[in-house]
C-alpha cells in the first residue's frame, strides 16, 4: 500500500505547506516576541484602563448536549488539561472532539457538537509510532464518515524529534496552520524533566502564551498519579493551575467516563463512551444520547425532503412511518423532537395550510456565530 504522505509529515519535514493563512498579529504576541528576543526597546504595555468597558465573551468551540441542556466546552484562547491513568481513554476523549468537529452538524458525535462548520484541528502526537498514529487518524476519519483527510485536519508526529525541539515545532505548527483546537497528545514529552519546576514552568508558560496570542484552544493530555488522581509531577501541577478547563477520564470495563473536574466557566455533566475495534469509540451501551437520536431522525428525514421540499403534517407522518418502518407513536415523537428539540424542521403557515420543511446541515450553519459565554 502506498503511504499517504499528505496525512502525516515526516520527521524533519517542515510544516510550511499549510493552507490556512496565519492569524493577524496581536499586541500581546508582539510584546511576547520582544521579551523572548531580549530586545531593550520599551514595549507598549496592554493596560486595562477601561474597567467599565465590556469584553467579547470567550467563545467555546463545542457544545455538549445533555438532558439538562446545551453546555459550552473547550474555550478558545485557553489552555486545557485532560488527565487519567494509563489506557483510561484520554486519547480517545480527544479523538471524540476531533470526530465531532469533522462530522459537524447539530448532532455531532456522542453528544458533542461543534459551534460552527469547518473548525481547524491540529493533532500533535509525541508518543505513537507513525503506523499507529496513522491508524488512529484513519479511525477518526471513518467515524466522521470521511474517506480522505480534509484540509481542516493536520496531524503532526513529533516522537522522532529531540525533546528540546518539540516545543519549538509545536509553536511553528500552530503559527503556520492557525488551528482552532490543538489536540496535544503527550504534554510531558515537550519537557526535559517533568518533575523539575523550572523546565515544567517554561513549557506551561509557553503553551499558555501560544493559546493567548494565537487565539487557539490547546488541550493537553497528561498522566495522573495512581494514588490521588492529580496530574503527574511539577508539569502536571502547573498544567492544572493554568488550565481553564480540567477533565478527568476513568475506565470501568469497556466504558470510559469523562467528567469536568474544574472550570473557570460553567460546569458540564459527564460523558461516557465505549471502546470499539481499531481505535474506534461509540456511545456507551444503554446511553440514549441526543446526538444518536438526532442522527437517526436526520437519516429518516433527509431522503424524504430531498424528494419533496415541503410536507403537510399528515403526509410527513405517513412517509416517516414508512421510511423508518415504525409505528405512529414513535414517528409522532420523532417529528416533535426534530421540530422542537433539534430545530431541524421548520413550519410555515397555520391550520390546514401549515407546511413542514427540513433544514439540511449547510443551512443550519448559515449565519450561526461561535458559542460564547458559560454554558
Amino acid at each position: 500500500m502506498t503511504e499517504n504522505k499528505a496525512l502525516i509529515p515526516t520527521a524533519g519535514q517542515p510544516v510550511a505547506d499549510a493552507q490556512a493563512a496565519p492569524r493577524q498579529p496581536l499586541l500581546l504576541a508582539r510584546l511576547a516576541g520582544l521579551m523572548r528576543e531580549g530586545e531593550q526597546s520599551r514595549a507598549e504595555l496592554p493596560w486595562l484602563d477601561d474597567l467599565d468597558g465590556e469584553d467579547t465573551p470567550t467563545p467555546f468551540l463545542f457544545y455538549l448536549n445533555a438532558k439538562d441542556g446545551r453546555h459550552g466546552i473547550i474555550a478558545a484562547a485557553n489552555l486545557h488539561t485532560i488527565k487519567g491513568q494509563k489506557k483510561a481513554g484520554k486519547s480517545a476523549a480527544g479523538l471524540a472532539l476531533i470526530v465531532a468537529a469533522l462530522r459537524g452538524g447539530p448532532w455531532g458525535f456522542l453528544g458533542i457538537e461543534p459551534v460552527r462548520a469547518g473548525l481547524r484541528i491540529l493533532w500533535i502526537d509525541t508518543e505513537q509510532d507513525r503506523q499507529t498514529l496513522r491508524q488512529k487518524a484513519r479511525a477518526a476519519l471513518d467515524m466522521a464518515g470521511l474517506k480522505e483527510r480534509p484540509e481542516a485536519l493536520r496531524v503532526l508526529p513529533l516522537r522522532a524529534f529531540a525533546v528540546a525541539d518539540r516545543l519549538k515545532l509545536t509553536r511553528q505548527a500552530i503559527e503556520e496552520t492557525a488551528p482552532d483546537l490543538v489536540f496535544l497528545d503527550g504534554v510531558v514529552d515537550l519537557c526535559e524533566e517533568f518533575n523539575d519546576e523550572k523546565p515544567s514552568r517554561a513549557v506551561t508558560n509557553e503553551l499558555m502564551n501560544i493559546s493567548e496570542t494565537t487565539g487557539t484552544a490547546i488541550l493537553g493530555l497528561i498522566h495522573a498519579n495512581p494514588k490521588d488522581e492529580k496530574a503527574r509531577g511539577h508539569l502536571g501541577t502547573l498544567m492544572e493551575q493554568k488550565s481553564a478547563e480540567i477533565y478527568q477520564v476513568k475506565k470501568s470495563g469497556n466504558t470510559a467516563t469523562i467528567w469536568q473536574e474544574n472550570s473557570r466557566f460553567a460546569p458540564v455533566p459527564p460523558l461516557s463512551f465505549d471502546f470499539s475495534d481499531g481505535f474506534r469509540i461509540k456511545a456507551a451501551d444503554g446511553a440514549d444520547t441526543l446526538a444518536e437520536r438526532a442522527a437517526w431522525i436526520r437519516a429518516v428525514l433527509e431522503p424524504l425532503f430531498r424528494e419533496r421540499p415541503a410536507y403537510s403534517y399528515g403526509d410527513l407522518l405517513k412517509d416517516f412511518m414508512a421510511e423508518a418502518e415504525c409505528g405512529k407513536n414513535k414517528a409522532t415523537e420523532a417529528i416533535a423532537d426534530a421540530r422542537d428539540r433539534f430545530s431541524i424542521l421548520k413550519t410555515q403557515g397555520t391550520g390546514r395550510e401549515k407546511r413542514y420543511s427540513y433544514l439540511f446541515p449547510a443551512e443550519l450553519f448559515e449565519g450561526e456565530t461561535e458559542g460564547t459565554g458559560p454554558g
